[in-house]
């Protein structure tokens, strides 16, 4: 699979600032021209759980523009302090055509087995891709310290004047 976002093509893994991300790619797949495809891109990272960013069935060949979108294409947008999220793109040749209505935009939060029980379809893994990307404000990660010193608090011990350490 090719990505490209704005004419640069996107090698698997390559970190990208939301920003970098935020206009619909161009991807490519070595297709068939008999048979139909089915395109997702999701964050399985996503503090909602698995998040779909972008649903297309029924693509004819590598003709993504005269698919069936179910969701639109959008772009990353991680929450500060929520770390690096990947962006994986899925590509599936189905079996037959798919009969599917549009997911509303508040269904986004959905894991992969449900969008597959919804499709209700034969899809066979074609090829997949994924980017990395964080918020810049904030990417790191929060994460609660083990170390039971840091949550203890040094005390300062005053002595009386003219008092010795023992």
């Amino acid at each position: 699979m090719k990505l490209l976002y704005n004419n640069t093509e996107i090698i698997s893994g390559t970190h990208l600032t939301p920003l970098q991300a935020h206009s619909e790619p161009k991807v490519e797949y070595t297709a068939n021209p008999n048979k139909l495809y089915t395109l997702i891109m999701h964050d399985p990272d996503a503090v909602v759980g698995n998040y779909l960013h972008w649903v297309v069935i029924n693509i004819p060949d590598n003709a993504i523009a005269n698919g069936q979108q179910l969701l639109n294409y959008k772009g990353p947008a991680p929450p500060p302090g929520s770390g690096i999220h990947r962006y994986i793109f899925l590509v599936f040749e189905q079996a037959e055509r798919i009969n599917a209505q549009s997911i509303p935009e508040s269904k986004r939060a959905m894991s992969l087995d449900a969008l597959y029980s919804l499709l209700n379809a034969d899809l066979h893994l074609n090829s997949t891709a994924y980017f990395t990307s964080e918020n810049e404000k904030n990417g790191g990660r929060k994460r609660k310290r083990n170390d039971k010193s840091s949550k203890t608090k040094k005390r300062k011990v005053r002595r009386k004047k003219g008092t010795k350490n023992r």
